[in-house]
This record gives structure tokens, C-alpha cells and sequence, in this order.
């Protein structure tokens, strides 16, 4: 029965439709009506993350493949879900017992603070409080803490945090542009925990950049007009990403590569397929987005209004991407780049070598752009988004030695700055205690 709770919660389609009905119940809408807004919220969310794991992560994948062949890479690869499964692998039933336990008290205690205190946020990434209690999990496992004990201060920590890291973005939220349909109960903010390098996008960019500068309004010839339709510029930069990489790799090697058990791929096929899926993934992702917050929204005041007084939504990352699609390309491929020139770096000062997942850039590297566009513009963008590849990079390698002393062994760890923040302190402050 737990287990099967864990599994409702750890889904995020499921947790925001499980809030839409909350919601609508509180509005006392019709049973008809909460129906359709459950179902149309549960297939906006189905596609949004359709778009980015059906879509997006295969062709950013054989991306990652082409441009780790071109330039010889080999070394441990951050991946969030990765490494939490496998956790659950190498430690067994109790480390599974505690993180459930663990799962369900952060998420109460969430709903608990935003009810008591003057912070209001409540995060709905469920996904993303299942990989924090995760990562503490494993800290306190590490230092020997029973099932309980680990338990409790991964589910403490992480409630604080799930008010905490909204606060800290709520402010730059107000500043991005076009996105009135998520305003229409007043504030939001985001609710994933990459919280740390977003914050410091938006200071980076208030401070350094040029908001009159708006990435969104780069103007384009007219010779090359095509590329203002988002879609087809899209998949234009992605075809060239991929081109430009098998160059470099060789194409007598890329084609080894996708030919498998003697079955030929035409290359260019190939290469066409990837950057189609890529950019068509951002179109269903994009779609997904506007059909759940037209439900998710409205069902949101029958929380704030009867369940937690004034209670601020903290939505997914990618909620953010249609409203900046220039700031997140521009995210996506900055912080690509300084994550893979961080990952050069870490060898020579005793660090592993940290390989960046194109996924995570896509989506980290994104969300800078987009906090760094609103504070600073494109030279905000641009900042916002290198750093996040450096801290990124440089904390996932941060974390990974009390991972793997913990028995996680596997070459992951977990990719995002948060964890890196709580992951690492808790290490210390406990290290400190014994």
C-alpha cells in the first residue's frame, strides 16, 4: 500500500491532477465539470512529458552519443532518475522503506508550512521531491541513521526547501514576459530543484546584463525570415548541432554506430529524424503546457481560497518554455557548452570527470536562460546559463564521492544544483556530528 502511494506521489501528471480535483471539489464545480478539467490537466501533463521523454531525450541521446564519439568522452553522466533507481538497486528494501516514508512527510509537511507561514509555495514537480528525499536518504544511510531517522530529516529538509526555493524565485518570476495565462491568479514560481543556479541567473543578470536587450526580440533579416518561425528554427540549429558533430566524429563512424546487426541507416535520414523529433518534441511539450494550465490554474484558487489561504503554485520547469523559446535555446546550448568545458577542468583540481547530459542542459540550461532573459536580457540569458553549466557540472562531481561512498557505485550521481547544496551540507553538518 505504501509503495503504491509512493507511486502516485513520485508521478507528476498524477499529483497535478490529484490538485486539480482538490481544487474543483473546493469551487464546488460540477462532477461533469471535474472530470474534464482532471482529464484535460492529466493529458496536458501526459504530453508535456510525452514531448520531453519520448521526443526530445531520444534525440538529445543519439546527440550526446555523436558529440561523446567526436570528442573521445568517456566518464560519469548525472542523471537524477538514473541515479535514484539505482540506488534503490544497491540498497536495498530499507533505503525504498525510508524514502516512501520519506516522500509522503515532505509533502505534507509542504502543504503544512505554506498553510502556517507567510511563505505560500507549494511545488508541484513531485518527481523532483522524490529525488531530493532521495539524495538525503542516501546522506543519512551513508552516516548510518536508521530507516526512521533518515526518513524524517530527508522529509524535513526537503518540505523547507519546497517553500524555501520558490521564495527565492518568485521575484524574477514577476519579470518574465508573455506569460499571462499562468498570472491569472496573481504570483507563481518554480518548483524544481535547480532553484540555486536559476536564483543566480536572475542576480547575474539584474546585475551584468541589458533587460531592454529582450532575447525574444532579436530581429532577424529578412533574407533568413524562416528562422522566426520558432518550430522550423528549432530544427534548422539542431540539424546543424548534429551535422557539425558527425563531421568531427566521422561519418564512416557515426554510420558504424547507427547500423546495427547489418541493417543500414541512411545517415542523412538519421540526422534529419533526430532534429525532427527534437523540435516536434518541443511543439507537443509546448502543447502540453496550454492545455494543463488552462485547468490547473483556475482549479489552484479552490486551493488558495478554502484549503491553504493565498498558497502560490510552484510549477515544473518546462511550464515556463513556451513563453521564452529564444532564451531557451539560447539557455540550452551556453550551458552545454561551459558544462562540457567545466567537465575538461574537473580532472586537473581531483574531480571525476562529470559528462553533461544534453537533457539536463536542455532543461536547467533552459530555465537560466529563460530567469537570466527577464532580469537581463540576452547578455543575461547568455551569463545566466554558462554558470549554471559550471555549478551544475562542478557540483554533481561535488556529490558523487558521499554517493558512492554510500554504496551507490554506479557511474551517476544526481545532476542539479540543490541537490549539490543540501546534499553536500547535510553531509558535512552530520560528518561534523559523529
Amino acid at each position: 500500500m505504501l509503495q503504491f502511494i509512493v507511486d502516485l506521489l513520485q508521478d507528476a501528471a498524477l499529483l497535478v491532477s490529484i490538485f486539480t480535483i482538490v481544487g474543483n471539489i473546493a469551487l464546488k464545480k460540477s462532477y461533469n465539470d471535474i472530470i474534464i478539467s482532471t482529464v484535460k490537466t492529466y493529458l496536458g501533463f501526459t504530453l508535456l512529458f510525452a514531448g520531453a521523454s519520448l521526443m526530445i531525450s531520444p534525440a538529445l541521446d543519439s546527440f550526446s552519443k555523436i558529440f561523446i564519439m567526436a570528442f573521445n568522452i568517456e566518464g560519469i553522466i548525472p542523471n537524477n532518475e538514473v541515479i535514484s533507481v539505482e540506488a534503490m538497486q544497491k540498497l536495498g528494501s530499507i533505503y525504498t522503506s525510508s524514502i516512501a516514508v520519506g516522500l509522503i512527510g515532505a509533502m505534507l509537511f509542504n502543504i503544512l508550512l505554506a498553510r502556517i507561514t507567510s511563505l505560500k509555495y507549494i511545488v508541484l514537480s513531485g518527481h523532483h521531491v522524490f529525488f531530493m528525499v532521495s539524495c538525503l536518504t542516501i546522506i543519512c544511510m551513508l552516516h548510518k541513521y536508521s530507516i526512521y531517522t533518515s526518513a524524517f530529516f530527508a522529509a524535513m529538509i526537503t518540505g523547507i526547501w519546497c517553500v524555501i526555493s520558490p521564495a527565492m524565485l518568485v521575484g524574477y518570476c514577476r519579470q518574465i514576459k508573455n506569460c499571462d495565462e499562468l498570472r491569472k491568479l496573481g504570483d507563481f514560481s518554480i518548483g524544481q530543484f535547480g532553484s540555486t543556479s536559476y536564483f543566480l541567473a536572475g542576480w547575474l543578470g539584474n546585475k551584468f546584463g541589458n533587460k531592454g536587450n529582450d532575447a525574444e526580440r532579436i530581429n532577424i533579416p529578412v533574407g533568413i525570415g524562416f528562422l522566426q518561425d520558432k518550430q522550423v528554427s528549432t530544427f534548422l540549429l539542431m540539424l546543424l548541432f548534429f551535422i557539425i558533430s558527425t563531421l568531427i566524429a566521422g561519418v564512416a563512424n557515426v554510420q558504424a554506430a547507427i547500423s546495427t546487426k547489418g541493417h543500414h541507416v541512411n545517415i542523412l535520414t538519421y540526422l534529419l529524424k533526430q532534429a525532427g523529433m527534437f523540435s516536434a518534441g518541443v511543439y507537443v511539450l509546448t502543447r502540453g503546457v496550454g492545455m494543463f494550465i488552462e485547468q490547473l490554474i483556475p482549479a489552484f484558487k479552490g486551493i488558495s481560497d478554502k484549503i491553504v489561504k493565498n498558497s502560490i503554485p510552484a510549477v515544473e520547469i518546462y511550464s515556463l518554455f513556451p513563453y521564452s523559446s529564444n532564451a531557451v535555446f539560447i539557455g540550452f546550448v551556453c550551458c552545454t557548452l561551459s558544462g562540457f568545458i567545466t567537465m575538461i577542468a574537473l580532472p586537473f583540481v581531483g574531480y571525476p570527470v562529470m559528462v553533461p547530459s544534453l537533457l539536463f542542459t536542455f532543461a536547467s540550461g533552459g530555465g537560466a536562460g529563460i530567469i537570466g532573459n527577464a532580469t537581463g536580457g540576452l547578455r543575461g540569458a547568455i551569463i545566466g546559463s554558462v554558470v549554471c553549466g559550471i555549478i551544475s557540472i562542478a557540483g554533481s562531481a561535488l556529490i558523487y564521492q558521499p554517493i558512492r561512498d554510500a554504496g551507490v557505485t554506479s557511474p551517476t550521481t544526481f545532476s542539479t544544483t540543490d541537490f549539490t547544496l543540501l546534499g553536500v551540507s547535510l553531509h558535512s553538518m552530520l560528518s561534523v556530528l559523529h
